[in-house]
């Protein structure tokens, strides 16, 4: 309680200022509370923090937090805001970029405080990392380093002003967002669209559930979003996270999977338990989002970003104590915008903006405790990517039952497919090896470094082979007997323990946390329900339903995110060529993925070729000719241009292709003329000329000062440095340095798969080559056998993989009949020998022959 005689006040910049300071909202309350201190005043120079600060104020009633402003001409002097009423209007001037009326408010000059009294070495340590992070001294007032409380006993403020702090009661912070009205019964709408029975009854049950929260006003902005994507034809995603579980939005057209087909839990997603709104997220096509918001903007009035905080990246903590780690790598250095959050209101917000922005400056979290609704339109270049190849291809309808597309994502040939575009996805789908849409949303769902280092995966892939359930219940007969979707969770404390929707979805929540000593009183009720009913075996299954807990994900999102999986994968293996070349228009940073896994599949790699005077027929169907835009310098649209272009000769397309010569000598350089020229670096010298435009006497007198400009006269590359010419242009080595005859695996299929398989292959000038794949490789020149991905042994040697057990799906057949691959699976009970044959599966050793 502030006295009658002393106000004791302290003055501090907080780390959302990002000028030095290492104060954050809840250190200072609690030092704050400890040390007798009465108001709290805080002085930046953004007003990102304001809203942490004014939270965290709720829990410290007996400190009052004033929120004040620094400008850059007055680095000691804090205006500060005394009642709402300042407060909105600090905001409004900040938004607008025009502070100069905050004169007027009531101010201190004092110099803020940049830490805590005790923190010295933690302000240093973050000073000398700063440094290091920007690469220049952070400006900071004269006088920071030593915080100081003002005590009106000692220290005299105007009387008046001492009177407002006494005084000041607070502030009533109000979002006034309005989402845009629903109009009256538009929820009911969707009724008409159900056929009598299980379809209408989990509609009707949804509105209820909706209409007694409230939330009509949210799902009618949900549906106008969606209308608008479609009215422009901007693709939006199958449905994102537990919104699949709705049944409404999917008749809204929110969602295109149907829950009642998977068996997906309304309850997931909303329940009359549920306090918060629910998350319905949207994903867009990436190069379209920003033209949706736009729209949004026009249709709503306004339509705001969310910021994010960055913290110190863990490199430039390495080396510093564990207990400064711990508090540095919770402090904000800078603000960006969060990837897919939007704030949507029909009237502006009293919140801060970025300057010059549609940004507000609080972060998701912030936002959503201060009472704002936030909405993700997330854009994902997947979805640009499968707009297009369905467009290419006319493919209406996709067929999700390829049995060929489930067998090559069953061997990890996952590269560029959504969702297991890395080494877990691989490991993953060798494990599980999905039949269907319903294992491919597993697989999704342990693609984690959790559920793989906890040997879940292994588990799964032998019962499976086995034949049977880890428990023989049917809610988990989809996951193999295994407790691993949050839905079945939900379901077993539904039907087996008769815990109403609000209990299940708490019981839910705190085993995926790991932590059910808040509800212990429920699990106990789980384990008792589950004991009764199946024994000792329900004993097990609740207890293997804690351990595996944190593992536990969200079925709805699986489910939804295994269609885009499923279509990308079907494209790559039936449609391999215009797959690339559409993926490579949007993102040419794959190009070494392309190569590779085109190569596994027999494609002939050649660079984009210029087509110069008569057009030759049709390429052959086993060769794949790079696009255009992946030389440095040209885009897509001016790729297409090139594609569809005939030019009459190599001086008219020096001249009028529009390429600037240094984008024509990287053509040339990756092999686009070398159907015109028998050397690169003649071809270069060609356009050097053509470029300096060197008359016959220019010659001449060059040549008598012993400088020569004929193409004749420069010397043809070797091989070798084709490759280094390619790999120094695009990243990528398209030409064998050297012949090379590889009995064993070939270096692709290798890197496709991410299998430490055994290759043949010849070194030249730091490159590699098994004959077909060309790759960097630091050793010298000379034969060696490679086991993927740089293990190296001289000369071509022969391999063993050593496996301890392998089913046939798991067994790659070769036509080679040289004998230089074999399997030896030996379980310690019997040794099989499989000649000629390589693994397709995760754990085996690669032993290497002499």
């Amino acid at each position: 309680m502030i006295g009658v005689n002393k106000v004791r006040i302290f003055c501090f910049s907080s780390a959302f200022s990002f000028d030095g300071s290492i104060i954050t909202p809840e250190k200072v309350f609690t030092w704050a509370a400890k040390n007798d201190i009465d108001v709290l005043l805080l002085s930046d120079t953004t007003l990102c923090g304001i809203g942490n600060f004014i939270l965290q104020s709720k829990l410290f009633p007996s400190l009052k937090l004033i929120v004040g402003i620094r400008l850059p001409d007055q680095p000691h002097k804090t205006y500060f805001a005394l009642t709402n009423n300042h407060l909105e209007g600090l905001v409004k001037a900040y938004n607008l970029g025009d502070l100069s009326g905050i004169k007027e408010l009531p101010s201190l000059e004092f110099p803020p405080a940049q830490y805590l009294p005790g923190e010295e070495e933690l302000w240093n340590a973050f000073q000398d990392i700063l440094y290091k992070l920007k690469g220049q001294k952070i400006p900071v007032p004269d006088e920071p380093t030593q915080p100081r409380v003002i005590d009106t006993r000692t220290f005299e403020l105007p009387k008046d002003l001492t009177t407002l702090f006494h005084t000041f009661g607070g502030y009533n912070f109000n979002p006034n967002q309005r989402l845009p009205k629903a109009p009256d019964g538009f929820i009911e709408t969707f009724v008409s669209l159900t056929h009598k029975g299980t379809q209408r009854e989990r509609a009707l049950k949804e509105i209820e559930v909706i209409k007694k929260k409230h939330f009509e006003d949210y799902f009618f902005t949900i549906y106008k979003i969606v209308e608008l994507a479609r009215k422009h034809d901007i693709l939006l995603g199958p449905g994102r996270g537990s919104a699949v579980g709705s049944y409404l939005l999917h008749l809204m057209g929110v969602t295109s999977v149907d829950p009642l087909e998977y068996g997906l839990l309304f309850e997931r997603f909303l329940n009359e338990g549920r306090q918060d709104y629910p998350d319905v997220d949207v994903d867009v096509e990436d190069e379209r989002r920003q033209e949706l918001i736009e729209l949004l903007r026009k249709e709503f009035g306004y339509v705001y970003h969310i910021s994010a905080f960055s913290t110190l990246p863990a490199k430039f903590l390495e080396g510093l104590p564990e207990k400064i780690v711990d508090e540095l790598r919770t402090i904000p250095v800078s603000r960006t915008t969060h990837a897919a959050g939007l704030i949507i209101s029909t009237v502006p917000l009293n919140a801060p903006i970025s300057p010059g922005t549609n940004t507000l400056e609080w972060d998701m979290e912030t936002l959503e405790k201060l009472g704002f609704v936030k909405i993700d339109v997330l854009g994902l270049k997947t979805l640009s990517v499968f707009k297009e190849l369905k467009l290419k291809t006319g493919l209406e309808h996709i067929p999700v039952n390829d049995r060929n597309v489930f067998r090559y994502l069953s061997t990890g040939f996952t590269d560029n497919v959504f969702q297991l575009d890395s080494k877990l996805g691989k490991m993953v789908v060798r494990d599980v090896r999905p039949t269907s849409l319903s294992e491919l949303a597993l697989a999704i769902s342990l693609n984690r470094p959790g559920p793989i280092k906890a040997g879940i995966t292994e588990r799964i892939r032998k019962v499976k082979k086995e034949k049977r359930r880890l428990f023989e219940i049917n809610i988990l007969n989809e996951t193999f007997g295994f407790p691993l979707y949050q839905e079945q969770v939900m379901l077993i404390a539904l039907q087996l323990a008769g815990m109403t929707p609000a209990e299940a979805d708490t019981i839910r929540r705190a085993i995926s946390k790991g932590d059910i000593t808040s509800f212990r009183e429920l699990y106990e009720r789980l384990e008792r329900s589950l004991t009764t009913k199946f024994g000792r075996v329900g004993k097990e299954l609740s207890r293997m339903i804690l351990a595996f807990g944190e593992y536990t994900f969200n079925k709805s999102h699986a489910i939804a995110y295994a269609h885009l999986t499923y279509y990308m994968a079907y494209f790559k293996v039936n449609h391999p060529r215009l797959f690339y070349t559409v993926y490579l228009k949007h993102d040419t940073s794959v190009l070494e993925d392309a190569v590779y896994n085109l190569q596994t599949l027999g494609y002939r790699i050649l660079p984009p070729t210029v087509r110069l005077g008569k057009v030759v027929g049709k390429s052959d169907e086993d060769v794949f000719h790079l696009p255009f835009q992946i030389v440095p310098g040209i885009s897509p649209v001016k790729a297409e241009e090139l594609e569809q272009r005939i030019f009459a000769s190599f001086e008219e397309f020096v001249e009028s292709s529009g390429l600037s010569i240094s984008t024509i000598e990287a053509l040339i350089k990756v092999g686009a003329f070398d159907n015109v020229f028998e050397s690169r670096r003649r071809a270069i010298q060609k356009l050097r000329t053509l470029r300096t435009g060197l008359n016959p006497e220019a010659q001449r007198l060059a040549r008598l000062f012993g400088k020569r400009t004929e193409e004749s006269d420069t010397k043809v590359e070797e091989v070798w440095e084709r490759t280094l010419m390619e790999h120094e242009t695009i990243g990528v080595g398209l030409t064998p340095p050297v012949d090379c005859q590889n009995s064993l695996a070939p270096y692709c299929l290798a890197y496709s798969l991410d299998l430490p398989y055994a290759v043949h292959i010849r070194i030249k000038a730091g490159f590699a080559t098994d004959g077909v794949s060309v790759f960097k490789l630091n050793a010298p020149d000379g034969a060696y056998t490679l086991v993927y991905p740089s293990k190296l042994y001289e000369g071509f040697k022969r391999v063993i993989y050593l496996v301890e057990e392998i089913s046939p799906a798991e067994v790659s057949k070769l036509k080679a009949t040289g004998g230089y691959e074999k399997i030896i699976a030996d379980n310690g009970k019997s040794t099989t020998v499989l000649e000629n044959a390589r693994p397709l599966l995760n754990r085996f050793e690669t032993q290497i022959l002499d």
